[in-house]
C-alpha cells in the first residue's frame, strides 16, 4: 500500500517514520508553497509538491492519503483524495464547522475510498481494555463517567513569538481547548456512555492566563446527559500544570510524572466501577456486592511497561491498525458518521461555552 501526505508539520514527519519503520512505501508530500515543499525535499528525501495531481503525475498508485496538514485545510484535502478513490485517514479534527464535517461524510458514501477520522484514544491501550470490560458485563449498566484533563498552557513553540504565530491558540487554527483535547475524551465519553440528549459547559468569565484569546477559556467544566439517564463530565485546565517553554524539562523529568499534568477517568455502573489513570499507567477496578452493601478493590491492572502514548494517545498504533483493516478489505476501525457524532458533541460544548446555556442536541 503506498501512502501520500498532506501537511509537513510534526505530526505528519512523526507518521513517516513510524510509517518507513513498518514498510509502508510513501510516495510523497503535499505542502502550501514551492519553497516549502523545495526545503521539505530537501530535509526529508522525498518528493514533495503544491497540489494533489501533481504528486499523482509523479507517482499514479497511491492507495491512502494521510492527511495531517492544518485544522481548516482536513475537508478540502479529504474530499479531493475521496473524489479520486482514495482511502484517507484525516488527523482530528474532522473539519472546522459542522457542514463541512457532514460533508466529508457525504462523499466518503459516494467514493470507493474509505474514511478514518483520529480519534485514536478509544482505541489506545487503556480505553480499549475499558471497553473489553464494559462488553464483559464487569460494569454492568454503565451510569456515568468523568474525565479530567489537566495539562500546561498552549502558549508554546518560540514563548516570545507574538499571537498570530501561536496556531494552538487561534481558534481558526487549532480550534480552541475543546477540539484540540477535549474532543478525545468526548469520543470516549460517547464510546462508554451512549449518547447524549443535552451539554452545558461552563467557562469562568476570567481568564488565570490573560494571554489567552477571550473566546479560548483556559479552563472549562462540561456536564453531558444521556437518554437513559446517564451522566458524563469533563474537566479541562490549561492553568494548573507547570510548563518548560523557556528552559527544558530537568533531567530525567516526565511531564506526565509532574504534579499538576493529569489524565483520568472515573467510570461507575450497576455493577462495578474504575479509575483510570492513564498518565500513571494504572487502572482500578471495583465491584459492587450489593448483598453486603459492599464495595470491593478487585484489584489493579497495570499498564506501566507501555510507551506512554500507547497508554492512551497511540496515533501510529491506530493508523496501523485501519491500513491492515484496508489491507485485510475491510473498512475504518470506526465509520465516519460516528466521528461526525462526536463533532457534533463537540460543537455544542462550544455553543454551550459561549451562550452560557445548555445546549440540545440533535
Amino acid at each position: 500500500m503506498k501512502i501520500g501526505i498532506y501537511g509537513t508539520g510534526i505530526a505528519a514527519k512523526g507518521f513517516i517514520q513510524f510509517l518507513l519503520e513498518k514498510g509502508y512505501p510513501i510516495a510523497g508530500l503535499i505542502t502550501s508553497t514551492e519553497a516549502r515543499a523545495a526545503a521539505v525535499q530537501e530535509e526529508l528525501g522525498l518528493p514533495c509538491t503544491t497540489s494533489l495531481d501533481a504528486l499523482l503525475a509523479h507517482s499514479p498508485d497511491i492507495d491512502l492519503m494521510l492527511v495531517a496538514n492544518a485544522n481548516e485545510a482536513h475537508r478540502e484535502a479529504t474530499l479531493e483524495s475521496l473524489a479520486k478513490g482514495m482511502h484517507v485517514y484525516c488527523e482530528k479534527p474532522m473539519a472546522n464547522t459542522l457542514p463541512e464535517c457532514l460533508e466529508m461524510v457525504e462523499a466518503t458514501q459516494q467514493s470507493a475510498g474509505h474514511l478514518q477520522i483520529g480519534f485514536e484514544y478509544i482505541h489506545s491501550a487503556m480505553p480499549r481494555r475499558v471497553t473489553e470490560l464494559i462488553k464483559e458485563g464487569f460494569f454492568g449498566e454503565t451510569v456515568s463517567a468523568h474525565c479530567l484533563d489537566s495539562r500546561g498552557h498552549w502558549w508554546s513553540g518560540d514563548p516570545d513569538a507574538p499571537f498570530e504565530k501561536q496556531t494552538k491558540l487561534r481558534r481558526e487554527c487549532g480550534g480552541g481547548i475543546v477540539f484540540h483535547c477535549g474532543v478525545h475524551q468526548l469520543d470516549m465519553l460517547r464510546a462508554f456512555l451512549g449518547e447524549f440528549t443535552d451539554v452545558q459547559a461552563i467557562a469562568p468569565s476570567m481568564r488565570s492566563l490573560p494571554y489567552y484569546p477571550k473566546d479560548v477559556p483556559d479552563q472549562v467544566q462540561v456536564i453531558l446527559r444521556g437518554a437513559r439517564g446517564q451522566v458524563g463530565s469533563l474537566s479541562i485546565f490549561h492553568n494548573r500544570a507547570p510548563t518548560w517553554y523557556r528552559s527544558p524539562l530537568p533531567e530525567g523529568q516526565k511531564y506526565e510524572e509532574t504534579p499538576g499534568h493529569e489524565f483520568k477517568l472515573s467510570l461507575t455502573g450497576t455493577g462495578g466501577s474504575c479509575v483510570a489513570d492513564f498518565y500513571g499507567g494504572l487502572l482500578h477496578l471495583f465491584r459492587y456486592d450489593h448483598d453486603q452493601k459492599e464495595t470491593v478493590f478487585e484489584g489493579t491492572e497495570d499498564f506501566r511497561q507501555m510507551p506512554q502514548n500507547e497508554r492512551h494517545h497511540d496515533m501510529s498504533g491506530f493508523l496501523h491498525r485501519f491500513l491492515q483493516s484496508i489491507e485485510a478489505g475491510n473498512g475504518p476501525l470506526t465509520p465516519p458518521e460516528d466521528a461526525y457524532k462526536t463533532m457534533e458533541l463537540a460543537f455544542a460544548v462550544e455553543e454551550s461555552i459561549s451562550c452560557n446555556k445548555p445546549v440540545i442536541l440533535g
